[in-house]
């Protein structure tokens, strides 16, 4: 039996996690054992239910060097569990994994979740450790595999990896637990809108998109329109805050009874692939602020870019072009098209390479903390010496209007002063 560690950053609920759930289920019906190494969230319940399954809570903080006790804490895991290989599902895991894998000679998947453009990029920008750490990790990554072809052709490009090294496999799911239900009506015009997901920075776009096309929907269709959303995140205040029109549910662990309750589902990636497969009329709200309905004419497309919308038409009538009866054979035709492609059991993979990694890289580590720590001493000068000339620039600002009110002052006596002689003058010239 096969031991294997599944990391990302957190268990909450959101696309990466939800595969990952996906995933893991997938793997304990094949009789691999999985240690999850992530900080502990909403979703621990859901996998404490499965079979051969162990949460061990780690918390992967973002920063700028190696923290070597907590990769001793990975080690140790590794060891304790007899872990055979590990998959890697976010890159702040990096940090901690990569020391880890190459003392103990583990193999590991490196998983490119992101469709978002320039994320490896991002990550070397603001902190220096990736610079050296990202170019290590996926040239001794057994496979890297990549959700979309342009997420791989980006990463392909940006770290000059064999073609042979990646593989395309896209975002699944387990059809058992969505069965091929027969539909019979789709409550025309439509009442409930939903939008479900993680209410994020990232997905701010689409999410603003999908609130217009709701009110264009209200105001051009449909009145009796409402709108719910579901999920949590960073920016889920400032959504709420300026629509309160929206009714927002929060983060749901169990997100099929509001799939079942909505009459149109909105959004991006996993929760578009979700809703086609639970047979509902699907509206992409890209990321490049288009909409687009899934149907048989652009489901392949859709698949291809994970459902980001990035190469669909935008359309924001099309849902009410159809017919009810002509929409219902779309919506069939779509969930033919993902059950037999999209099936977890069909995108899992299993022929892991051993670890090839020389080495363990500890002078590297070690040379790289230092410089980091160097980095991080100037950036504390700097912040100090910026302070300073803050506080410097206070004082001569201080000072100098205290020297214009001197000068004013001044100014005014003389003028009360000259005033006073003219008066005087005045009086003793008309005898007052």
């Amino acid at each position: 039996m096969k031991n294997a560690l599944i990391c990302l950053e957190q268990l909450n609920v959101g696309g990466v996690e939800t595969f990952s759930v996906t995933q893991i289920e997938e793997f304990s019906k094949r009789g691999i054992n999985c240690v999850v190494l992530a900080k502990k969230g909403k979703l621990c319940e859901k996998i404490e239910k499965i079979k051969n399954v162990k949460i061990i809570d780690f918390e992967y903080k973002l920063q700028n060097y190696i923290d070597f006790d907590k990769v001793k804490v990975i080690e140790n895991v590794i060891i304790e569990n007899n872990i055979d290989f590990i998959y890697v599902h976010q890159f702040p895991c990096v940090l901690y994994i990569l020391p880890a894998v190459f003392k103990t000679k583990t193999p590991y998947i490196a998983y490119l979740h992101s469709i978002i453009p320039k994320t490896c990029e991002w990550f070397m920008d603001t902190y220096d450790v990736y610079k050296i750490l990202f170019p290590i990790y996926f040239e001794y990554a057994s496979k890297i595999i990549a959700i979309t072809n342009n997420v791989m052709k980006e990463n392909e490009l940006l770290f000059d990896q064999p073609k042979n090294k990646y593989m395309i496999i896209n975002n699944s799911i387990d059809f058992s637990k969505f069965p091929d239900v027969k539909v019979t009506s789709l409550n025309y015009p439509y009442n409930r809108f939903l939008l479900f997901g993680r209410i994020s920075k990232e997905k701010q776009d689409s999410i603003e998109t999908a609130i217009k096309y709701y009110r264009y929907c209200k105001q051009k269709y449909n009145p009796n329109i409402s709108m719910t959303v579901v999920g949590d995140g960073d920016i889920l205040k400032f959504v709420k805050e300026n629509n309160p029109d929206i009714f927002f549910k929060g983060e749901v662990v169990d997100i099929q009874s509001e799939i079942k309750n909505a009459d149109v589902l909105l959004g991006v990636d996993r929760c578009a692939l979700e809703s086609v497969a639970s047979k509902k009329p699907t509206v992409v709200c890209g990321y490049n602020k288009n909409i687009s309905l899934i149907t048989s004419k652009n489901i392949e497309q859709a698949v291809k870019e994970n459902f980001n919308g990035s190469n669909l038409k935008n359309d924001l009538d099309e849902l009410y072009k159809y017919k009810e009866e002509e929409l219902i054979n779309e919506i069939n035709k779509n969930y033919q098209y993902i059950s037999n492609r999209l099936s977890i059991k069909d995108n899992v993979f299993l022929d892991i390479l051993p670890f090839n990694g020389q080495g363990n890289f500890k002078n590297l580590y070690d040379g790289l903390n230092d410089y980091s720590k160097k980095v991080c001493k100037l950036e504390k000068e700097n912040k100090r010496l910026f302070d300073l000339t803050q506080k410097l620039y206070k004082d001569l600002k201080k000072s100098y209007d205290d020297i214009e009110q001197i000068k004013n002052n001044t100014l005014g006596i003389k003028i009360r002063n000259k005033y006073d002689k003219i008066k005087t003058r005045w009086r003793n010239k008309n005898g007052l």
